[in-house]
């Protein structure tokens, strides 16, 4: 996100939708802001659905946002820059203890 430029945005609405993952459904959310360029006002949506447990503004509210210039209508929020994705961290750990098991067992079994 390099090249992405930061803003401060109003949050003007919220999509609401819901998401299944296994057997459990969830409550999403994908926010829509209005902001200004430096050349005109522009409304944008983020550019993914979020969990509605991870997002917590409400209409109004001002938010740092990054977006592309060359991609106005679509938005990052600015607080996820460093944000760690425990998803892929948990995915490595898993990743990593199945080769050490089967390094383990080429080893001992041969």
């Amino acid at each position: 996100m390099q090249n992405a430029v930061l803003y401060t945005a109003k949050l003007i609405g919220v999509q609401e939708g819901i998401r299944k993952r296994g057997h459990v459904l969830y409550k999403v959310v994908k926010p829509c802001v209005k902001y200004d360029n430096g050349k005109r006002g522009i409304t944008a949506d983020y550019h993914d659905w979020i969990r509605e447990t991870d997002f917590h503004y409400l209409n109004g509210d001002e938010i740092e946002i990054r977006a592309y210039p060359e991609l106005p209508k679509i938005f990052y929020l600015a607080e996820n820059d460093d944000h760690i994705s425990y998803e892929a961290v948990a995915s490595f750990a898993i990743a990593a203890a199945f080769f050490i098991i089967g390094v383990l067992s080429v080893i001992c079994f041969g």
